[in-house]
């Protein structure tokens, strides 16, 4: 498609076929509200039109960092059901992970926790010429969505750690779980500047492993990220433990390759050599 708009020959602007279909579509949208007696308010940066019908200015406001736990129903505008999922088998949301087309994006981050709203969602931010089996092309949406709850980083470590029922060795101030699950008690502790070979298997909270193998760092050096090189810092030669850290110590708010921005890992790790032996 063209972009919404072009400059004519003449310097004035002449319209295109999808500014036409945003137009009659938002004719849509607006009928659809009056016909149902729906108070719209129209996001202008997306062309969503809303109406929060259950608010909670106390709620937490959505962000990237947070899963979603989210129920929400999908349809046309004229009542086909698309999909539904009630609170009772409600979905976890992660914007860098779940797919979604982005106008059920920009409408959760219209929502606060705990709030219901009903979002009209123009086709050019919903399915638009590829719409699921039994959609129409150029459909408008109709999203009902309610925000169940947020879930942080600290939470999702947590709900792992009781669902695996760990017992920790130890949480530290940065936020690491450690787990020792192997001991060995004549080794002496590392110490900054010895130089350790690990074998290591890294995870998702799902325990998917993204990565595995053997790595050589020196203790107190910053040559693996905080989350790992704190973890290792804590086993003698021979030891096993599991470690599970945040994001803040592990890769960020950016990411890295296939680990998402704002993601906690797990790490099973063993000390296989210390400076050699």
């Amino acid at each position: 498609m063209s972009s919404i708009l072009l400059s004519s020959c003449l310097g004035k602007y002449v319209e295109t076929d999808l500014d036409l279909l945003a137009k009659n579509e938002e004719l849509k949208i607006i009928e659809y509200g009056q016909t149902n007696s729906l108070t719209l308010t129209k996001n202008a940066a997306t062309g969503i039109y809303y109406n929060i019908s259950k608010t909670n200015s106390a709620g937490l406001a959505v962000s990237s960092a947070y899963d979603l736990h989210v129920a929400y129903t999908l349809k046309t505008i004229d009542g086909k059901e698309i999909v539904k999922k009630t609170t009772a088998d409600s979905a976890m949301f992660n914007f860098y992970t779940t797919q979604a087309f982005d106008g059920f994006k920009f409408a959760l981050l219209l929502l606060k926790e705990g709030e219901k709203g009903t979002f009209l969602i123009p086709s050019y931010q919903a399915y638009y010429e590829n719409p699921p089996t039994g959609v129409e092309k150029y459909a408008v949406i109709i999203a009902e969505i309610e925000l169940v709850d947020l879930l942080s980083e600290d939470d999702k470590i947590n709900n792992y750690v009781k669902k695996k029922g760990l017992t920790l060795t130890e949480k530290t101030t940065s936020g690491l779980r450690f787990i020792r699950t192997s001991a060995k008690t004549t080794n002496d502790s590392l110490k900054t500047g010895d130089n350790v070979s690990v074998k290591y298997n890294g995870m998702f909270l799902n325990e998917t492993s993204f990565d595995s193998g053997t790595f050589g760092l020196v203790i107190g050096s910053s040559s693996a990220i905080a989350g790992f090189s704190e973890g290792i810092s804590k086993l003698r030669k021979g030891e096993k433990a599991r470690i599970i850290f945040p994001s803040s110590i592990g890769y960020g708010t950016n990411g890295s390759g296939s680990i998402p921005p704002y993601t906690p890992l797990i790490f099973d790790i063993e000390i296989l050599t210390v400076n050699g032996l």
